[in-house]
């Protein structure tokens, strides 16, 4: 999924596998029938583990309130008490303490999930409401194709007052389900200075004489952080691209700002699998493209599988128009 931040107008939005729809009336029964589900919309329909591409909105957070600044000292150590129970470090790493913007350029759940514990559940889930989470979001399209995103307890949405682990939510695990529509919203926001724009598909509608029945132009859908906030965030997810875990989505001559993410999908069985991720906006001082990839059931992860493919979706479309 790939949208221009300032319009929220969608330029790219792909769920794979997919079909031929010249080939739709005669193979019906047989797509519907596939186990691979080539009719269901991943893009705004599917619902996944985001892993630690929610971090940014952790760090939004964060940053909004004041409570924390770029330059925060946190520790990084494994294995540290979240909500009464251990949170490991991806590979068990260990970190001193170090400022927040290290702890999202290398990706350190400890940080996180602390300052997701320290801020609380109400913060949390107030900021997850201004970026969309817990509604449809609005885009031009059948309503019943569009999943929100949120906590989950079987299909129903947790709020403030259920329990939940806030510290665990904060980084991106304890049944947290988003679609990539919302992600790449979350991308979308940061580089529009804080403001997310309402996704849509629709430019125009034209009458049969090729006339303009009716134009749709951007619409403002909430203020979800500051500038200032935005701005900050934005650089640390600069780092994330040019020395952290996104390194693989690096343009030559052109700045990515991004988040990884990797969520077990299988953990702890051997050769695991995962749910890969990649959000990301580009170029950082002007953005014109937002963009959220993942990918189902990968044995990689998202700095080695998505963020390449996001590389290859944000060099076509930052050429357009050159």
């Amino acid at each position: 999924m790939a949208l221009d931040p300032s319009t929220g107008a969608i330029r790219v939005m792909a769920s794979i596998p997919g079909y031929d729809p010249n080939q739709v009336p005669g193979h019906y029964a047989q797509l519907n029938r596939d186990r691979n589900s080539p009719l269901f919309n991943r893009a705004t329909q599917a619902r996944y583990p985001p892993g630690s591409t929610f971090k940014v909105v952790t760090a939004a957070a964060a940053l909004d309130t004041h409570r924390y600044t770029p330059d925060s000292p946190i520790s990084g150590k494994n294995n540290k008490i979240i909500s009464g129970v251990p949170l490991q470090n991806f590979g068990g790493a260990n970190y001193g303490v170090i400022p927040l913007t290290d702890a999202l350029t290398h990706s350190v759940n400890t940080v996180f999930g602390e300052v997701g514990e320290k801020l609380g559940k109400r913060t949390m889930f107030k900021y997850m409401r201004r970026f969309g989470f817990d509604s449809r979001l609005g885009l031009d399209y059948p309503s019943e194709e569009i999943t929100p995103s949120g906590v989950f307890k079987r299909s129903r949405l947790l709020g403030a007052s259920d329990s939940v682990d806030i510290g665990r939510v904060a980084i991106g695990q304890e049944r947290l389900q988003v679609t990539p529509l919302q992600m790449a919203m979350v991308a979308a926001t940061v580089g529009n200075g804080g403001i997310e724009m309402r996704p849509r598909l629709v430019d125009r509608v034209l009458a049969p004489d090729g006339a303009v029945r009716e134009r749709f132009g951007p619409k403002e859908r909430a203020t979800v952080m500051s500038s200032r906030a935005a701005t900050e965030l934005g650089q640390m997810m600069t780092r994330v691209v040019q020395e952290g875990t996104g390194t693989a989505s690096a343009l030559s001559g052109i700045r990515v700002a991004g988040k990884t993410g990797t969520a077990e999908i299988t953990p702890g069985a051997a050769g695991g699998l995962n749910q890969a991720w990649f959000i990301a906006f580009a170029p950082v001082d002007h953005p014109r493209v937002a963009i959220a990839v993942t990918v189902e059931r990968t044995s990689g992860e998202g700095g080695t599988v998505a963020a390449p493919i996001a590389k290859q979706v944000l060099q076509v479309l930052l050429s357009e128009g050159k």
